[in-house]
């Protein structure tokens, strides 16, 4: 239990459990935050018109080569029994999804 205290406290609390995920991979700290965050899940929720809405964080890291991509992608599928790796060459075009989409103000978003 002091343990726990301790760690609750700690102000670096977030950073430090994100860099222990990801030990042997530097820098990207905003990612490594939000695979943490990813790992432990959102909540699930439903709707008063009994709409389930899953807690569920989907996240696409999009990045020029050698930017450490695949590596955050291995170290996750470590963590998550039911996850499944994969990469372009061996998924189809039907099962990837994303757009490129600009706001009112001009900030382009994926």
């Amino acid at each position: 239990m002091e343990l726990l205290r301790r760690m609750r406290e700690n102000p670096r609390l977030y950073d430090d459990m994100a860099e222990s995920l990801f030990p042997t991979i530097y820098g990207h700290q905003e990612i490594k935050k939000a695979l943490l965050l990813q790992l432990i899940g959102g909540i699930h929720k439903r709707t008063q018109n009994r709409i389930n809405i899953r807690g569920d964080i989907n996240i696409l890291i999009v990045g020029d080569p050698s930017s450490a991509k695949s590596q955050f992608l291995k170290c996750v599928n470590k963590f998550v029994p039911r996850s499944v790796y994969t990469n372009g060459k061996t998924t189809s075009a039907a099962g990837l999804t994303a757009s490129v989409t600009r706001d009112e103000s001009g900030n382009v978003g994926i």
